[in-house]
């Protein structure tokens, strides 16, 4: 069984063992079921799948070693060490094959497309004044609207937290969001910061323009760390060829997925896209036709 030193995001270091057919087991149950929650399951699945620290990082209280406690952890932390599982557990694992729809309501083509988790995906190191700050318990703060925000960095336990406020307050996921990290407002009662936020609910605020969220959101990014999920996708249709953005979805992460064969024939026609060759290659899922793999899909 393979083991492997992880550096994360934060600066913190864990040791993680490739993942078993009874943990695959355990997700593809879930994946299936419409009752597991499924971002539980690939927490468990880290969980199980790490032997603790080899360098603690920002965490006082993992020096020494010791179990990891992902709860207490960044979200940063998390998903990278999601994805150094996968690249660990299976033999082309840095190559993740996702299911995509094409936007482009002409075209709503459905396709494979292969993200190399190694050149796709972007990932911020935590800063050494942000760390310092995670080690002594302060808060970061961002002036928006006229007030002074004072904030945390996100931590795998907020979803929680998250999950709560979004039931509390049904419909308004975009302060839900900003509110998860918001630790208190000068001169804003706690009570009112979701309506200082968004002006919805009984308060006495309008709630923030698009550009001052923005801002709020740029200044929680800007010092925390982790992995930017959003990647670029071209529709592999010759006759659309539309380039969308979409986030990383996280199901089949750490799954096997396709067989290694699909996957190198989907990576030699990702490989001629990029490279602007003419002609089209054809989706994975169009039927063989004649030993061509750069066919048209259409």
């Amino acid at each position: 069984m393979r083991t492997e030193t992880i550096a994360l995001p934060s600066g913190a270091a864990i040791t993680l063992r490739q993942i078993s057919l009874k943990e695959e087991n355990y997700l593809a149950g879930a994946l299936r079921s419409r009752r597991a929650n499924q971002d539980k399951v690939l927490v468990d699945v880290v969980n199980r799948c790490c032997q603790g620290f080899e360098e603690p990082g920002p965490y006082p209280w993992a020096e020494g070693g010791g179990k990891v406690n992902w709860q207490e952890m960044l979200q940063g932390d998390l998903i990278a060490a999601m994805i150094g599982l996968r690249k660990l557990s299976y033999r082309e694992g840095k190559d993740y094959e996702i299911d995509v729809k094409c936007p482009n309501r002409v075209c709503n083509h459905k396709f494979g497309y292969i993200i190399d988790l190694d050149k796709d995906l972007f990932f911020q190191k935590l800063s050494e004044e942000s760390a310092r700050k995670l080690r002594e318990d302060e808060t970061f703060t961002v002036k928006i609207g006229g007030k002074t925000v004072h904030f945390k960095l996100g931590y795998v336990k907020d979803d929680q937290f998250h999950e709560k406020l979004e039931k509390r307050f049904p419909g308004r996921g975009m302060a839900t969001m900003l509110r998860t990290q918001i630790v208190r407002i000068d001169e804003v009662d706690s009570k009112d910061m979701m309506n200082w936020l968004d002006g919805e609910g009984n308060g006495p605020y309008e709630g923030l323009l698009a550009d001052d969220a923005e801002d709020m959101r740029e200044a929680f990014f800007a010092v925390d760390c982790g992995v930017d999920t959003e990647v670029e996708v071209e529709c592999s249709r010759s006759a659309c060829g539309n380039v969308f953005n979409m986030d990383l979805p996280f199901e089949g992460m750490l799954s096997p997925g396709r067989t290694m064969a699909r996957k190198r024939k989907m990576r030699r026609q990702t490989e001629m896209r990029d490279a602007g060759k003419e002609g089209s290659p054809k989706p994975p899922d169009a039927e063989p036709e004649a030993d061509s793999e750069t066919s048209s899909a259409d």
